[in-house]
């Protein structure tokens, strides 16, 4: 299991921010999925050192339709405006990811890189907060039914 806050899915109304979900790139390298609501977009994305709150990757204002619709490759700024903070390194192996979208809702998930091995690497499999690895599909649809 690696979700380490928001690891519940949680009804409609609750307070609890909506999870995200991790996978690997073509190329191997770690990307986020961001299930967004109908009429939503990413505004900016932001990583965190999960145990001492150093920031690692900040980004916003996405150009590109992929970064806007909830599609972040870690590191990759090439789709945002404004990289207010370039990825550090080494990367911790415990972080925290918070999203901001237009409706304001809370966005943000926990993670160990270790949930999302290098064998997901070309595959459009992501590491759900249970744990499971599901199709990028059908991790959006579950959690937008939930939290939609």
């Amino acid at each position: 299991m690696f979700a380490l806050s928001g690891c519940n899915l949680a009804p409609r109304g609750d307070s609890a921010p909506r999870p995200l979900a991790i996978g690997r790139t073509d190329d191997g390298r770690f990307r986020f999925v961001v299930p967004l609501c109908e009429g939503e977009n990413v505004l900016s994305f932001e990583v965190q050192d999960h145990q001492t709150e150093r920031l690692v990757w900040r980004v916003s204002q996405p150009t590109r339709s992929t970064e806007r619709e909830g599609s972040i490759t870690l590191g990759d700024a090439q789709g945002f405006t404004t990289e207010e903070s370039p990825l550090l390194s080494p990367l911790p192996s415990n972080i925290s990811v918070d999203v901001q979208v237009t409706s304001g809702a809370l966005i943000g998930q926990g993670f160990l890189f270790g949930a999302a091995p290098t064998e997901m690497s070309g595959t459009d499999l992501v590491a759900a907060p249970s744990g499971a690895k599901i199709s990028e599909k059908e991790f959006r649809q579950k959690t937008i039914a939930e939290y939609c």
